[in-house]
């Protein structure tokens, strides 16, 4: 079982993913902690506990962390997730207390406490592990790996920009927490766009269908997500669930070595993540293909397993 503590910013597909970790047996969920990107920081971190609180889960303690990028403004998803953040699925407010240290105290302490025990799960910005690199330089080698999603690599017909022509959403959004990150000690294995907009491992119509014939609180809620996404954006692109899939099957994504540069500021190029061909950089594992059937029937499997 690997064990895991999870950065995210939920999201209509961090609250997917979360919910598929909960229903998965590769993984124990230590704790959550949040970060403003998909919505502010109070409603992603207000999300997270509405999730495991739907899904009678509420013994996993949420840290709140950054609300803005290290240096830029916040420039929130929200009308892409809905004014919720979650598709407008009509969750009520939490009611579990968030816990009282920061987000990037939380990881640092979590992983120190257990070292070479933990897996990062970093599915928004990467603001908090940054802050938690910085604080803590210790911490990095220490985690059994660093899973995370960000990044367009050009590795696929499909490793372009979502959030610009040339750059994903995470990375974008806070190129200079994304830059720490990558050039730390961790063992990095980033899951971009190159593999999550493979069309083959999208939630359509049809998966819908199959998921609102389950009976469980996790199949309603995985329904209400990605029928929001489907309805609004013809799919449900199912960019955190592929960055979890790693730890239930590793056979579902293959990865190539790659040294891989952030351009951060704020010019036409922010948030670009560039394979150089050599230099001064880090090696990461960059997610290269997916076997989209085989992670969708993984998916839905776990969500209507009563």
């Amino acid at each position: 079982m690997h064990k895991i503590v999870w950065d995210m910013d939920p999201g209509i597909d961090d609250a997917l993913v979360l919910v598929l970790a909960l229903k998965s047996p590769e993984v124990q969920v230590l704790g959550v902690t949040t970060v403003a990107g998909n919505a502010p920081l109070e409603m992603t971190s207000a999300n997270a506990r509405r999730v495991l609180e739907y899904l009678n889960v509420e013994s996993i303690p949420v840290a709140a962390g950054a609300a803005n990028p290290l240096n830029h403004p916040l420039e929130d998803g929200l009308s892409y997730h809905g004014a919720d953040g979650l598709g407008n699925c009509g969750l009520p407010p939490p009611v579990t207390p968030l816990q009282p240290d920061k987000a990037w105290d939380f990881l640092a302490r979590s992983v120190l406490r257990a070292p070479g025990e933990i897996t990062l799960i970093a599915t928004g910005p990467l603001t908090n592990v940054a802050r938690a690199f910085q604080l803590r330089p210790e911490v990095p080698p220490l985690l059994t790996k660093l899973v995370l999603m960000g990044g367009a690599y050009g590795l696929t017909a499909y490793g372009k920009g979502n959030r610009t022509p040339f750059a994903e959403f995470n990375i974008w959004q806070d190129p200079e927490a994304a830059n720490i990150v990558f050039s730390s000690e961790a063992d990095i294995f980033a899951v971009g766009l190159d593999v999550s907009m493979d069309p083959a491992a999208c939630l359509t119509r049809e998966h819908l269908r199959q998921i609102k014939t389950g009976q469980t609180p996790a199949a309603h809620l995985a329904a209400q997500l990605a029928g929001y996404e489907v309805k609004y954006h013809g799919c449900c692109r199912m960019h955190d669930p592929l960055a979890l899939s790693l730890l239930l099957d590793s056979s579902l994504l293959d990865f190539t070595l790659a040294r891989v540069g952030v351009v951060q500021g704020n010019g036409w190029d922010r948030g670009v993540t560039r394979v150089l061909p050599s230099g001064g950089s880090r090696l990461i594992h960059v997610a290269c293909a997916v076997n989209g059937p085989r992670f969708l029937e993984l998916f839905l499997s776990r969500i209507l397993e009563e």
